[in-house]
């Protein structure tokens, strides 16, 4: 395991601010199979799992969002497992966790359905989610959803799921943002857009970089308080929770988890009572996620953790000052925490002309 302040020199380093690892895009293409707002960039990810962990390390994203610490792990040869609550984010990390199998195999293997929406029915679906599609194309995507799913095809699936929100030709809806749904335009009757061909040309982007898999991935779709992972098996966890009452991971997802199957009302608000991130319990949500953290890790473990500050009206919050303590009550130490400056976007950050900053918090766990 990499020494604790050879890995507060390397993070303080910043490399993912640089060059071309600043890039949003840069990394595998196994990243891009679909976004997710709040997520991290996968050239921070690298450098996070490069200074802190070793091959064959195992490591543990308990927020893991679709994947993207444990994707980048996979492939740098460590064994990871992702976890998260929200089924579309699980839908897609899956997908990179599946073993890859070659990409002509999966073409041929797409080329051999029959497509038949005869069967398909839209009664059930909002009007909301109707307003994004040509009615034929919709009920493709319906369709090859539910023969993916029935396959065990979770890769080519992640990727469907992936185009069926954008505003390229080889995405599925009206045109709108790739990220938030926006509402197209009320005037844009929508034009067919026959699965099939748009999804082999997906995967062959997908494909687009070699994957050396050195490593392995496990998804698993969960609770960060009640972990499904075995005591003392974790050598690292490296995650980003939820934000201090911010990001709202439900809404700015409803379209692609409305495809996912999840559409109705009663079931996005339950997704959003089980998530963390309200104001008022945050802090006692985040103590039983600490609590599963030192259960799973173990002794000496590491956790890599990384927070934002929090702006409001009666003042600024720094949650990891915040989350200190409640860390120190669960075995764990404090090494240093290092501060990643964001620019000031007035578009975004209305309430403050202060620069936000990320934290990196860096921590070990000293009793179990």
């Amino acid at each position: 395991m990499k020494n604790i302040n050879d890995a507060i020199v390397g993070i303080s380093k910043r490399e993912w601010a640089e060059g071309k690892y600043a890039i949003q895009s840069w990394g595998s293409w196994l990243h891009r199979i679909a976004p997710y707002v709040g997520r991290i960039k996968p050239s921070f990810a690298h450098f996070l799992i490069e200074y802190t962990t070793d091959e064959g390390d195992v490591i543990l994203d308990p927020f893991g969002g679709i994947g993207t610490i444990p994707t980048e792990g996979m492939l740098m040869g460590r064994q990871t497992i992702s976890n998260d609550l929200n089924p579309y984010a699980y839908i897609i990390a899956r997908a990179k966790s599946e073993k890859k199998k070659p990409l002509q195999d999966l073409i041929s293997y797409i080329e051999s359905i029959n497509v038949c929406t005869d069967n398909i029915s839209l009664e059930d679906i909002p009007e909301w989610v109707k307003e994004y599609y040509n009615e034929e194309t919709l009920k493709e995507i319906i369709f090859f959803r539910d023969k993916l799913e029935n396959d065990k095809q979770y890769f080519l699936l992640g990727n469907l799921i992936g185009i069926s929100q954008g505003h390229r030709p080889g995405h599925l809806s009206k045109p709108c943002a790739w990220t938030l749904p926006y509402k197209p335009r009320p005037d844009d009757p929508g034009e067919y857009r026959e699965v099939k061909p748009r999804l082999i040309e997906k995967i062959k982007r997908t494909y687009k970089d070699s994957f050396e898999q050195t490593g392995s991935m496990k998804s698993l779709y969960g609770d960060a308080r009640k972990l499904d992972v075995a005591s003392s098996s974790i050598d690292a966890i490296i995650t980003s929770p939820p934000y201090f009452d911010t990001l709202d991971y439900i809404n700015s997802s409803r379209l692609r988890l409305a495809i996912c199957g999840y559409y109705e009302d009663e079931q996005k608000n339950n997704l959003k009572n089980q998530l963390i991130q309200k104001f008022d319990t945050y802090l006692d949500e985040m103590e039983k996620c600490i609590k599963e953290f030192q259960r799973v890790l173990k002794k000496g473990g590491k956790a890599i953790v990384v927070v934002g500050d929090v702006f409001k009206a009666k003042g600024d919050i720094n949650t990891a000052e915040v989350l200190v303590p409640i860390f120190e009550k669960y075995g764990f130490k404090c090494h240093s925490i290092v501060a990643d400056g964001i620019p000031v976007n007035k578009s975004v950050q209305k309430r403050t002309s202060n620069q936000k900053f990320d934290r990196i918090m860096i921590l070990t766990l000293e009793n179990k």
